[in-house]
């Protein structure tokens, strides 16, 4: 995206409010998703009729986004159509999502009674260890596309944040972000060569130049900062090139130094016995 387009008198941050949310609110399912009991049974099915529902509707308000930000002044900012690209990519992604769900609850055996056969308490669990393999992976598939789309919103929203707003030039410099330690530990370690991010296992992965381990959670608040730069239109089964922005660059260089407790001042050693008594003489 071009960085030095700006959209004036235009105040989108509504629509990047919005998909901030919709970020939030995509991995707080996913993370529902991720710890749900797959225990086949009646309790699956009461317990995942809800998130098969709140996924159908997070679909729902993200392409009511998609058709805002269409309509919207954005479109006409250059790079703005990888944006609605990746968004509109998004929505199939969250469909998934509800259909994973959709098809656990397909898969899971109930308690209804066969005509004839072995007895019911032999095929009941005989259905059930069958079920739960399958009923565990429809769910990690959908925690895998419910933390896609989280990703994408997140991205999107901060690309749309970026190139929306009009930075005067005689604008004093805002003082630098202060970050916690795990953040500055972070941020040093994608300032030294850059780093990519990457899917491994279904699962977004920061991949450093010196293997230093940088968690999704310290990346998305160095990226909501903007002391990072990745290209959101490069999908992200094949890596996004990370780099640290001039803005992260400042960050690092006013970093705090640690504060030492002053060092307690020697103890002269004791005087020899022959100088006392040569004191005392």
């Amino acid at each position: 995206m071009n960085d030095s387009f700006t959209v004036e008198h235009v105040d989108l941050s509504v629509r990047v409010a919005h998909l901030r949310q919709l970020a939030a609110d995509f991995d707080d399912l996913r993370s529902q998703a991720v710890d749900f009991d797959t225990t086949p049974g009646t309790a699956l099915l009461r317990a995942a009729i809800p998130l098969y529902l709140r996924a159908q509707s997070l679909a729902a308000r993200l392409a009511a986004q998609v058709t805002g930000l269409d309509a919207s002044p954005y479109a006409q900012v250059p790079g703005s159509r990888e944006s609605l690209d990746a968004l509109r990519a998004a929505i199939g992604t969250a469909a998934m999502a509800a259909s994973d769900i959709a098809q656990a609850l397909a898969a899971n055996p109930l308690q209804g009674t066969r005509l004839g056969g072995p007895s019911e308490h032999e095929a009941r669990f005989r259905d059930h260890d069958a079920a739960a393999p399958v009923l565990t992976e429809h769910f990690q598939e959908a925690a895998h596309h419910l933390e896609l789309c989280s990703t994408i919103c997140h991205y999107v929203a901060h690309d749309i944040a970026k190139d929306t707003t009009a930075v005067p030039e005689t604008t004093a410099l805002p003082a630098p972000a202060k970050l916690n330690a795990e953040q500055y530990e972070a941020l040093t370690a994608l300032a030294h060569g850059g780093a990519r991010l990457e899917v491994r296992d279904r699962r977004a992965h920061i991949a450093t130049l010196d293997g230093t381990q940088v968690t999704t959670h310290s990346f998305r608040s160095l990226d909501a900062l903007g002391l990072l730069h990745h290209d959101a239109s490069v999908p992200l089964r094949r890596g996004r090139d990370i780099t640290v922005t001039a803005e992260g660059h400042r960050a690092l260089a006013h970093r705090p130094q640690p504060v030492f407790p002053p060092s307690a001042a020697p103890t002269p050693p004791a005087p020899a016995p022959a100088a006392v008594r040569a004191v005392g003489r």
